[in-house]
């Protein structure tokens, strides 16, 4: 498998039709927490970017749901937490935020 693209921490991750979403995270670099999406074709062997989140995040999750990719949660850059919710639509490569949850949340499942 090749390496990712951008080298991050608490990054979240699903996969939705043989790819793998990798959203998120802490940047290795400068600890900076990232939008930035990047999605792995298990049939390709190769990564590529997508559309950024609007919400920088880290320490959240993502999950799928009816061909959509969610991230759920988190801190932000100033780890702050995070109720926001957002969802990845693969056909359009855009992310939209969505009702949040009632509590902010970071470390779920």
């Amino acid at each position: 498998m090749a390496p990712m693209p951008t080298i991050r921490s608490y990054v979240g991750t699903a996969v939705l039709d043989g790819k793998l979403y990798a959203a998120g995270g802490e940047s290795e670099d400068d600890g900076a927490t990232s939008s930035s999406v990047e999605r792995y074709d298990l049939a390709t062997k190769s990564w590529e970017a997508v559309a950024p989140m609007a919400t920088p995040r880290e320490n959240h999750d993502v999950a799928v749901l009816d061909g959509k990719v969610y991230a759920v949660g988190g801190y932000n850059d100033d780890e702050s937490l995070l109720s926001s919710v957002e969802r990845y639509d693969p056909a359009t490569n855009a992310w939209e935020a969505v009702a949040p949850m009632a509590a902010a949340r970071t470390d779920h499942g």
